[in-house]
């Protein structure tokens, strides 16, 4: 596996005979950057198959998409699918971070044009906009919440960034007066993100005549966090927006250069992995369902 600093960004100025993005060791000849063992990721290709899985999976769903679909879709072999991803899992969570990556810059966007000071209403109401705007990301959020909560699982990295950044926001809007200072920002970072994994995942357990529906879930919280969090003479309302975009921001740039986003986990060329034999007598004996991760 590849780590960050073997992803190279070349933009084919100056003397640099290189252009483009290059997977390998970055060395140092006569001057320039040089790449040992480059090979250039196949941005387009890579393009195309997140295109058409994100289509896919938001249309269908994860468990019913197969890889054959996906490269069909792609207009790519299923061979070269495994070019770019190890498996159907590998492809998912490029997705993920791709989209959120998109739903972010839309949610930023909505939220830097709007003139009004800053407040948790107006961030989630915006928030939920971005998500509609977004089919991948509302399918992710209001109907396959499994499936989001299986990429958190195993992106702990994603999680702690998360919290992370959670956390500085809150202590700057605590030093600007906007938001209560008696609960500790990472207390506080820790409530948020545990609540909104909740949102997301609580579909499993919570029974179907007790659900709500997302956006108004998501209201609600705004308005409890909004009477819970902030001040009786919240001061700084605009300083506190200003902090809000400027810590986003920051966000994306990280969001923008996270490895699974990047393409830097595609796995060396293998092949898919074999059918185990007492699944090749095929769908009425072996139970296989169509979408499953060896599709």
């Amino acid at each position: 596996m590849t780590n960050l600093g073997e992803l190279v960004i070349f933009h084919g100025r100056g003397s640099s005979p290189l252009g483009g993005i290059y997977l390998g060791k970055p060395i140092v000849r006569g001057g320039h950057i040089c790449v040992r063992g480059a090979r250039p990721i196949q941005s387009e290709r890579r393009e195309r198959l997140l295109d058409a899985a994100a289509r896919l999976f938001a249309r269908w769903g994860f468990a019913k998409t197969s890889v054959d679909e996906i490269a069909r879709e792609a207009g790519i072999s299923k061979g070269a699918v495994y070019l770019e991803f190890p498996d159907k899992e590998g492809l998912l969570n490029a997705v993920v971070h791709r989209e959120i990556a998109r739903y972010s810059e839309d949610w930023l966007q909505r939220f830097a044009q709007d003139p009004g000071e800053w407040s948790f209403a107006r961030m989630f109401q915006h928030s939920i906009a971005a998500v509609h705007a977004n089919p991948f990301v509302k399918a992710l959020l209001t109907r396959d919440q499994r499936v989001l909560g299986r990429v958190l699982q195993r992106d702990t990295d994603f999680v702690a960034h998360t919290i992370a950044m959670r956390t500085e926001l809150f202590n700057r809007l605590q030093d600007a007066g906007a938001m209560r200072a008696d609960i500790p920002a990472p207390v506080l970072a820790y409530l948020m993100s545990a609540i909104g994994y909740g949102l997301t995942a609580g579909s499993e357990v919570i029974p179907e005549q007790h659900k709500v529906p997302f956006e108004e879930a998501l209201g609600a919280l705004a308005l409890l966090l909004d009477r819970g969090l902030t001040p009786p003479q919240a001061r700084h309302r605009k300083a506190a927006r200003a902090i809000l975009i400027s810590t986003a921001e920051k966000a994306q740039a990280a969001l923008r250069a996270n490895p699974a986003a990047a393409g830097e986990k595609r796995a060396e060329f293998r092949k898919p992995r074999r059918t185990p034999q007492r699944l090749r007598a095929g769908p009425a004996k072996a139970g296989k369902k169509r979408g499953t991760l060896e599709s």
